[in-house]
């Protein structure tokens, strides 16, 4: 039998296809193509969500999926900085210092099946690297994975880490860079819209921001609108991060629990 560290011919090509690649990666709409076309030679899957930490140590999230399953709600769930499935993810990693695969018909008693479902992802192939200090650099996770939920995954998982957390770093840095080197928007965000992304940034939900702020679910839904149009964004996520970036809000809640 084949040794488990070992590559075969097919696998070395897709894996030098999928780093040739990497290289011409420098935006968000790249790395989509990239997720959802050379990694899937290795990796099949539906949906991925990953992150690099900043500076100050907290987990920028992003997702790159197509799933029409996969909604908004449900990616708040997982990101959520307290009892998100990302946060208990990396927890978990950081014990156990190798990917973390749960597949489909896991049966434990933490209640994965049901809780993968009810999140619309079924399965979860989950890595992380980590700094010098042991804080989490950043982390992959691919859910609706297509193969066998065994060593090979693990394997395929720690080759591609390294290169995927830089390629989405590129990413992000030259995100970043655009909004530094642009004006910020015409039509400054207000007051109002600052304080409901204050919000969204400390993983709070739509229903928790109109407690929060006495407002009526609406009014709350109407501000984010308003705030993501004005940062020409189109995710709750990617509001806070361009205000972050842009010197509405600090960088504070949305660090990762490593304790």
């Amino acid at each position: 039998m084949q040794d488990a560290f070992e590559l075969s011919d097919e696998e070395c090509g897709h894996l030098a296809r999928i780093l040739l690649a990497a290289r011409r990666v420098s935006l968000r709409h790249h790395f989509f193509s990239w997720v959802h076309g050379p990694v899937q030679s290795l990796i099949p899957h539906e949906i991925l969500l990953c992150g690099v930490s900043d500076d100050g140590g907290y987990l920028l999230h992003e997702r790159f999926t197509a799933c029409r399953y996969f909604k908004d709600d449900h990616y708040q769930q997982v990101i959520h900085p307290g009892e998100g499935l990302i946060n208990q993810l990396v927890q978990e990693w950081q014990v156990m210092n190798k990917p973390r695969l749960i597949p489909a018909l896991h049966t434990d008693a933490g209640g994965w099946h049901a809780r993968l479902g009810d999140l619309e992802l079924k399965n979860v192939a989950f890595h992380g690297m980590s700094w010098l200090n042991g804080q989490i650099k950043g982390y992959a996770s691919f859910s609706r994975v297509r193969v066998p939920f065994d060593g090979r995954l693990a394997l395929y998982l720690d080759i591609l880490m390294p290169h995927l957390l830089v390629t989405l770093a590129r990413v992000l840095a030259n995100e970043s860079r655009a909004s530094v080197d642009s004006k910020r928007p015409a039509g400054l965000i207000t007051v109002r819209e600052v304080e409901v992304l204050t919000w969204v940034r400390d993983g709070k939900t739509n229903d928790e921001i109109a407690t929060i702020l006495g407002l009526s679910m609406l009014t709350v839904k109407n501000h984010l609108r308003h705030a993501m149009k004005k940062l020409v964004v189109r995710t709750r996520g990617q509001a806070v991060a361009k205000a972050i970036a842009l010197g509405f809000l600090r960088a504070q809640g949305i660090r990762v629990d490593n304790e």
